[in-house]
């Protein structure tokens, strides 16, 4: 079996969104941009389901 590994961290702070990637790349999005994004993921967020679900190597399911 696979040992789960971070591939990434998410930190959400009074300057806005950062996404830290175990290599070491940073991605900062101020607050408007990261709202933007958060937009495009609610939209997206039936067919990234159904990809993950696909994916799923276990029957382990996120519920918001």
């Amino acid at each position: 079996m696979k040992e789960a590994v971070d591939r990434f961290t998410i930190e959400v702070t009074d300057h806005g969104l950062r996404i830290v990637e175990s290599n070491g790349t940073v991605l900062d999005f101020e607050p408007v941009e990261a709202l933007m994004l958060l937009d495009v993921l609610k939209q997206e967020e039936d067919y990234l389901r159904a990809k993950a679900k696909a994916r799923s190597p276990l029957p382990i399911r996120f519920k918001a």
